[in-house]
């Protein structure tokens, strides 16, 4: 019958047009995986393959140029080999093929990358080589050399004229000398002698470091990497870190499934490093949650004049024979504390007091409750309450001159931990304590304020202001707003000071 012709018809057609759009996917994806470079980063239903937010965190950090040391860790399987080929090989091609987006250079000339891997059987040849196969474009032509292990060790685009060089970390230090270029990437932990050797090939072309690992040993890449400072004891501005767990991968890439199969493999020591990415020398961190990352990604925060009506608590931690602590931490309207300021130094307790004093006047501080605490310690003995010239009642004299009161903190050090970790990190993942960047003695302990295995409490040792810190947060102080008479008083006061002559 003339409608079975037609309805047959159009079945064939409909079955033509399948094939043909089966065939045009599969075209597309032989395509992709032919060159992957260019649908990284691009959404999936682009046929694309996000970052993963760590990734996605690095990349928007390595547009700024002001960024020369990157760091990303943590946790297996979280795409360290992935992001670093992708990286290496933008950066000789300069731009980000995703998008074609140009990469910023301080010159026109070809780029030149080092790769730097652990061993070359196991690690170079066995992890990286494949890896470097799989994301180098099939419609670029490339130059390789192999080396006398068969590791194709030297790249060469064609395009651009720009090179890359695979080394290994147990290579001799001098082998890694007299280099020079614009990029060094680092596939694990390096040995100390092997960064300095490479990192001096970089100071002529301005050049950048990426490392990319798992921290299990090295620890100084942690203390002299990641935790770097500038001149003044500040975080190196220059430094930009990404650390995160293997959850963060999981859909790009990984399974839950295949994650719960590994951690049944793996010791608690393992799994804190492997899965949670925490080095066992950093897993007695008394505050793990701080982030030395400006906000909104971290606690830092740049050094900016506080408001007048903002309330400050103070805090005194005093020792006879070592240096003396103080600390500032600002409570603003919506009773996020801030840690604005702080003493560090030597003094007997009216040197301590007048130059805490001055810092006061000097800023304004609406001091909270006009009483400024102090270590209970410091008259617990019998010459503090006795003396005139301990350096309790010295400080107390002083403050008294300025109608300030001097009270004892409190003790209770377990509640004080736990409030400082509820402000580090609250229930909506949210941070509500944050950190001047240019408080280098505090954020120097709080990175380091570390538990004692075999007491259960924190090491008495470089914790000056932490004791601070968390006796005042036990002050839970809540932001109330100044009376008139005070408004008017610091009104008067401003209006008679120049900024900028003092007077």
């Amino acid at each position: 019958m003339p409608s079975e012709a037609r309805t047959k018809k159009l079945e064939a057609r409909l079955r033509e047009i399948k094939q043909k759009k089966i065939g045009w996917l599969q075209m597309q994806r032989d395509q992709r995986n032919d060159n992957l470079l260019e649908f990284f980063n691009r959404p999936k239903d682009e046929m694309g393959m996000p970052a993963n937010p760590l990734q996605a965190e690095l990349l928007e950090a390595w547009e700024n140029q002001k960024y020369k040391v990157f760091t990303y860790t943590g946790a297996n399987r979280i795409g360290k080999t992935t992001i670093l080929t992708v990286i290496a090989f933008s950066v000789m091609f300069g731009k980000w093929l995703w998008n074609d987006k140009k990469i910023w250079f301080p010159h026109s000339k070809a780029r030149k990358v080092r790769l730097i891997g652990q061993d070359w059987e196991k690690h170079i040849k066995a992890v990286i080589a494949p890896e470097l196969k799989k994301w180098w474009p099939k419609r670029r032509k490339v130059k390789v050399r192999k080396n006398n292990n068969g590791v194709e060790y030297y790249w060469e685009d064609e395009a651009t004229g720009s090179t890359l060089e695979i080394m290994s970390n147990l290579q001799d230090s001098d082998l890694h000398e007299g280099w020079n270029g614009d990029l060094i990437v680092y596939d694990e932990p390096p040995k100390r002698e092997i960064r300095v050797a490479n990192a001096r090939g970089l100071i002529d072309r301005k050049g950048r470091e990426l490392f990319a690992m798992t921290l299990l040993k090295e620890a100084w890449v942690d203390r002299e990497i990641i935790k770097a400072v500038d001149e003044k004891g500040r975080p190196d501005p220059t430094v930009y870190s990404v650390d995160g767990d293997i959850n963060v991968n999981i859909g790009y890439g990984i399974t839950q499934e295949g994650v719960d199969q590994f951690i049944k493999t793996l010791t608690d020591d393992e799994i804190s490093a492997r899965i949670e990415g925490k080095p066992s020398y950093m897993s007695g961190l008394v505050y793990p949650k701080f982030s030395r990352k400006l906000r909104p990604r971290g606690h830092l925060v740049e050094r900016f004049q506080i408001p007048l009506n903002w309330m400050v608590g103070i805090a005194l931690d005093i020792h006879p024979r070592e240096k003396q602590a103080v600390l500032f931490l600002a409570t603003n309207e919506k009773n996020e504390r801030y840690v604005i300021d702080e003493i560090w130094d030597h003094g007997n307790g009216e040197e301590i007091a007048d130059e805490l004093l001055r810092k006061v006047n000097r800023n304004f501080y609406r001091i909270a409750d006009n009483t400024i605490i102090i270590d209970p310690l410091s008259k617990s003995t019998g010459e503090a309450q006795t003396d005139e010239n301990s350096t309790f009642n010295r400080i107390k004299r002083r403050l008294w001159i300025h109608d300030i009161a001097l009270q004892v903190a409190s003790k209770d050090k377990s509640s004080g931990i736990l409030e400082v970790k509820k402000h580090l990190m609250g229930p909506n993942n949210e941070p509500s304590l944050f950190v001047f960047d240019d408080c280098v003695r505090f954020i120097y302990e709080i990175e380091g304020y570390l538990w004692d295995e075999q007491t259960g409490k924190p090491k008495d040792k470089d914790d000056h202001q932490m004791e601070n810190l968390y006796r005042l947060l036990l002050c839970d102080t809540h932001y109330t707003e100044p009376d008139d008479e005070g408004l008017e008083e610091e009104n008067l006061h401003t209006d008679a000071v120049n900024s900028v002559t003092g007077y």
